[in-house]
Parts: C-alpha cells; structure tokens; sequence
C-alpha cells in the first residue's frame, strides 16, 4: 500500500504569488538604482561640461553685508548654444554680483535638507536631490518647504483637504535670495558641520530654454498664486491637486505656460522627462533646462561659473 502526500494546492499558490512579489521587488530596486546611477553621472557629465567652457575672471575679497566678507572666484563661461544666446540677460540679479539670479530662474542643490541623517540623507541626495526654488523677479525666491512649526503636527497637515482655510506655516512661500549668504545659518548649527554656514556647498542655476518674457510670467504668477495658500506635500506622490513639493511646484509652474491646457498633468509634462514625480535630478536634466551658473565652496572660497554677459 503506497500513500501519497500532495501538497494543499492553495500553499502553493501562495508561495508563487510571494516568489513574484519578490521579484518584481527587486527588479524596481534594481532598475531604480540603475536610473539613479544614470541620473547622477549625466549630472555630473553636464555640469563638468559647463566648467570645462569657463575662464577663470577674477578673485574678490566681496562684502556680503557690514563686517561679513566671502572670497569670490568668478569663471567666465562662454555663451555657444542657440538658447544661451538668445537670452541675453545676465545671471546675475544686478551689477553688484552679489546674488544671482533673474525672474524665472531656477536654483537647485542635489544635496538633501538631512545632512546629519545618515542613509537617509545619502538616499534623498542620490535618488532624488535637495531643494528647487524659482525666482520671483523681486530677489525673492517662489518655494515650497516641509518643515512644520513645533505646534504643528504632519499628520494634520497630510490629512487637510488642502483647498480649505488653514493656519499652517508649511505653506508655499517666498524666501529671500538666501542661496549665496555666507551667514545663512549660524556657526553652531548641526549642519554648518557638513554644509558650512552658506545654505549648500554646491548648487546649479537654471533657465528654460527658448522662453519668453510672457512665458516666464505666467510661470512666475502660478507660483506666487500658491504662496501663503497652498500646503506642502508630504506624500509626494499623492495628495497633488492642492498641495506641493518643491520641485512639483517649480515644474507645474513651467507646464502651465508650456504645455496646452488638455494636456497639463498633476506629475508635470514639463522639466520632467519621465513623467512621473518630479525631482531635482529631473529639473537639471529636462530637455527644456539648461545651466547658467554653477556655484561650489571649496576650503570656504566661493567659486562661481556663470554665463558671460552679452
């Protein structure tokens, strides 16, 4: 007499569905790395690009404000692309060079806001960047932060309609042209350990290619629309009819003057190539973005790669 033993049919559906869960886990783990890795070395080849096109100008000891000085290297980089002459503005915001900076800009840092966050800040930087902010024209920045006040909870915040009457300070906002200030945080701040007292140790500005000054204003209108309105988004990827990130903010601004109306998205059709969330690796190396200026601090000397004026 034999007995055979067969296994519940429904254990090993089980088992297969898990196997294919698994696999397709790890086949997104694999590929989102692989963009990432892609991603970052073409941000790289783009920025090595644009310094490679400079000439070193001049070194200043320049006064930021009464007492504070920072050593400025300037490198002038020539003007060769059909987009880059054509916009004849200079980068900076005015003949002082002390910030930079036209309406409709862009200002983008690959680096997170969590330089103390271990693997956390390392992801943030690699997979996604830091921060974007588009210039209002006034020498203020258009931008959306997600730093809630002490008395503010993000749960609250995550569960508001976004369309309602609220108190919250995480709204979008306008923040002064902060981006070169070598005081931006105080000495003993945590991260002045890792960024130092300017805001980033490095960071890229940016414009639309082939823009018009009609163009740019709308852009900038849909921002300043937002600010002191419109909530944060700390579901990224959810929650976008009323409520922004930064560089969703930055992205859907340009869309609603770039792309036809019937075709406008909540995940950006513009300065973002792949359609899906917007991130500050998206923004640099949208086919509708090019770099005019590149700014590192290297041993606390600012060195500054800029598009010459024409």
């Amino acid at each position: 007499m034999y007995v055979f033993l067969v296994k519940p049919i429904h254990k090993i559906k089980i088992k297969s569905i898990l196997k294919v869960i698994l696999i397709v886990i790890l086949s997104a783990i694999i590929y989102s790395f692989g963009v990432a890795v892609s991603e970052n070395q073409r941000m790289d080849k783009e920025i090595k690009e644009f310094m490679d096109r400079a000439v070193f100008e001049y070194e200043e000891e320049f006064q930021y404000s009464p007492g504070v000085y920072q050593t400025r290297r300037y490198y002038k980089v020539s003007r060769e692309t059909s987009y880059e002459l054509a916009d004849t503005r200079s980068v900076f915001y005015d003949s002082s060079r002390k910030f930079l900076g036209q309406k409709g800009d862009m200002n983008a840092t690959r680096y997170s806001p969590f330089p103390n966050a271990g693997i956390i800040d390392t992801f943030i930087t690699y997979y996604f960047g830091g921060h974007v902010a588009l210039n209002n024209g006034e020498n203020r920045y258009i931008e959306a932060v997600g730093f809630p006040d002490d008395d503010e909870s993000i749960f609250d915040i995550i569960f508001h309609r976004g369309n309602e009457p609220h108190d919250y300070s995480v709204t979008v906002k306008t923040s002064y042209n902060y981006w070169l200030n070598p005081r931006f945080r105080d000495i003993e701040h945590p991260d002045a350990a890792v960024y130092g007292q300017m805001y980033r140790t490095k960071f890229v500005g940016l414009r639309v290619k082939h823009v018009t000054q009609e163009q740019i204003d709308g852009a900038v209108a849909y921002g300043m629309d937002k600010v002191d309105h419109n909530l944060y988004n700390f579901l990224i990827f959810m929650d976008m009819k009323y409520k922004y990130g930064c560089t969703d903010l930055v992205s859907r601004a340009y869309q609603h003057v770039l792309v036809e109306p019937s075709k406008q998205r909540n995940y950006s059709k513009a300065l973002n190539d792949d359609g899906f969330i917007t991130s500050v690796h998206d923004v640099i190396l949208s086919k509708d973005t090019y770099i005019t200026t590149y700014v590192e601090v290297i041993d606390e000397v600012v060195h500054i790669y800029y598009l010459e004026d024409v």
